[in-house]
């Protein structure tokens, strides 16, 4: 693929992930555009709904591109012409894709939270019994530790969908 061809499927890509994908942007801080209204300049991840969509724009990147982005990739906030030239860097370097997708997948999740939360749970309703305020924290928690797990059960998801798209394209 060419420049101009990554850089027009970036901007598809973009426009399927954004809240109002007809609306104009700036290409400076295109990323900023995701969530509408729009964030000011390179603060996207100052709000969980701009997290989300920052992180699902990323994955569909690797996905689409057959790449690993790194941490310090992630952690960056790039114009449409960074970001083109970053999936361009991260195609050529295809043996760095699959380290980088092995660490990921052969990493163990740890459920430290998850159980805190739930030991949490477990001593609010024995120490106060079930009523009201047990309840609301309870329901609390539990959504707490169901929206923790439904993000690593995704990212685990993410995560073995892009290593079999990057080991079937390092075959051919």
């Amino acid at each position: 693929m060419t420049e101009i061809e990554i850089k027009e499927k970036i901007i598809e890509i973009f426009k399927e992930e954004r809240q109002k994908p007809n609306e104009n942007f700036e290409e400076s801080h295109f990323l900023d555009f995701l969530t509408f209204p729009p964030h000011k300049k390179d603060n996207i991840k100052n709000s969980f709904k701009g997290v989300k969509k920052y992180y699902a724009f990323m994955k569909r990147l690797e996905l689409e591109f057959s790449i690993c982005l790194t941490i310090s990739d992630l952690d960056k906030m790039y114009s449409i012409d960074g970001i083109t030239k970053k999936v361009i860097e991260r195609i050529g370097k295809r043996r760095g894709n699959i380290m980088i997708i092995k660490q990921r997948t052969q990493q163990k999740e740890t459920y430290y939270i998850e159980i805190f939360f739930l030991i949490l749970i477990i001593a609010f309703l024995i120490f106060w019994g079930i009523n009201l305020f047990s309840v609301i924290i309870s329901i609390a928690f539990g959504y707490a530790i169901y929206w923790i797990l439904n993000s690593k059960i995704k990212s685990i998801q993410h995560d073995k969908k892009l290593k079999e798209k990057i080991l079937a394209q390092e075959q051919k």
